[in-house]
């Protein structure tokens, strides 16, 4: 009896261990009989299959396999109109029941907590969304006395769902639908201590809540845990932060993008993708000087022997472009460039004494620098004729016959040009010229103030920096 007992355990435990480590998602889609469902997972902003069943002429079937699926956000896919979110956490042995057309109305979920509260998540949400929605309506169409009243109303309404999320994120601790709960959450900006009737309110307020947004919209996301990365809600996060919330400017944008990598350094799968993010959207922004941000994490983390994960042909891309940008960011000083001038004449740049130099490399038979130098000359001189601004154009072709003919022909006179023929000044690399024309404004102290704009802009900019 004793040996008889003691077998059965064994045979209890080898079981449970089986059922542990593998799935079985039982589901039951009425509407779809005899028809191929998918099962897909999210991994960032894409959507990549993991298992795929026929469902039987009862629109019944199973999902099942030997190894847990990775906990993260899922998709039971029929087709681009028919499908629905799951959510996947510890519990991998649960029965789903839904039919068409109305999937999430009819959805229920039987064996795992966290899926369950997932849909009464979604469900609350479209329920004071739809409240919120019609309550928006009347405002737009409201009076100001109306307005008034509904104002509170909708206020209320955010409020709710907000308490719900922090509510949900606590409810099961370190589980998955926690991780998703503190991805969606966004705790509200507490109001500054400052009365309403302060004449600089609007400006304290502004900065009270740049100031708390900057120091805690990432709080609730860790770092350290890598299962984020199975739902669409990190990416999103991190350009709301790092491209609307931050200060559009290098300086205040490199000690938070520091500050996040080395929150996601204990995780190799988090570190991978904060690095290669930030890397990305600092070399793919519009915004000048955010090549200071790509140098920085360059330097950092990928030219260090960090980033194991990149090849060595990634490597060398991303040292080539550190390296023809660490010498033309934006508040170094200007490199120095010694050249010939037109007239056979050696000339420096660094010994132009002026309140702004401007430098401009182009050549004659580039289509754009033939309407644009032109007007960058009479826009400069014209606007400008009472101010100490030297302009340093730098011909970067060969012909130097067609260079004197341009000159003399549209009347650049005044400006200092000057070429390199044998590329002495390694200008090309220091200035990182690939393109012209290309235009760099210094200071007098020949610190660069801007670089990489047009003619119409930098006008504008001097404009700005003379008031």
């Amino acid at each position: 009896m004793k040996k008889h007992t003691i077998f059965t355990f064994i045979l209890l435990s080898i079981a449970f261990s089986l059922k542990a480590e593998g799935y079985r998602i039982s589901i039951e889609w009425g509407g779809l009989p005899d028809s191929t469902v998918y099962l897909a997972h999210y991994f960032d902003s894409r959507i990549y299959v993991n298992d795929s069943i026929k469902l039987d002429n009862s629109a019944k079937g199973t999902f099942t396999g030997d190894e847990k699926l990775d906990e993260g956000l899922y998709v039971l896919y029929y087709n681009d109109k028919v499908y629905f979110d799951v959510l996947i956490g510890n519990d991998q042995e649960f029965k789903i029941t839904t039919s068409n057309p109305n999937v999430y109305g009819n959805l229920q979920v039987m064996g795992a907590e966290e899926t369950e509260r997932f849909y009464y998540y979604q469900n609350f949400l479209k329920l004071k969304g739809a409240e919120k929605s019609e309550l928006m309506k009347k405002f737009r169409q409201a009076g100001e006395i109306e307005k008034a009243s509904l104002r509170p109303k909708i206020e209320a309404v955010d409020n709710e769902m907000t308490n719900f999320i922090d509510a949900e994120r606590k409810r099961i601790p370190g589980s998955m639908y926690s991780v998703f709960m503190n991805g969606v959450y966004q705790p509200p900006v507490p109001k500054p201590d400052v009365p309403e009737t302060h004449p600089q309110y609007d400006s304290i307020s502004w900065f009270h809540n740049y100031a708390y947004n900057r120091d805690h919209f990432l709080d609730y996301i860790d770092f350290s845990d890598n299962r984020i990365l199975n739902t669409p809600l990190l990416r999103p996060k991190l350009e709301t932060y790092f491209n609307k919330i931050l200060l559009q400017a290098a300086d205040s944008v490199i000690p938070y993008a520091m500050k996040v990598i080395h929150r996601a350094e204990p995780n190799d799968d988090m570190f991978q993708y904060v690095s290669q993010f930030l890397l990305n959207n600092a070399i793919q922004s519009n915004i000048m000087g955010m090549d200071a941000v790509f140098v920085t994490i360059a330097d950092s983390v990928y030219l260090n022997g960090k980033a194991t994960w990149a090849d060595s042909t990634t490597l060398m891309k991303i040292a080539e472009e550190a390296y023809l940008s660490r010498y033309n960011l934006i508040g170094n000083k200007a490199p120095e460039m010694k050249m010939t001038s037109i007239e056979g004449m050696p000339e420096s740049l660094h010994e132009l004494v002026a309140d702004y130099t401007v430098i401009v490399f182009w050549e004659p038979d580039c289509g754009h620098c033939k309407k644009e130098i032109p007007e960058l000359y009479k826009r400069i001189y014209s606007e400008f004729p009472a101010l100490n601004i030297e302009v340093f154009a730098v011909f970067t072709g060969d012909d130097e016959n067609e260079w004197k003919e341009f000159v003399e022909n549209k009347e650049l006179v005044g400006w200092h040009h000057v070429w390199d023929p044998k590329h002495f000044s390694k200008y090309r690399f220091k200035y990182n010229v690939k393109t012209t024309p290309l235009i760099y404004l210094l200071d007098k102290d020949k610190k660069i103030v801007a670089k990489r704009i047009d003619y119409s802009n930098l006008i504008k900019l001097i404009n700005t920096l003379l008031k």
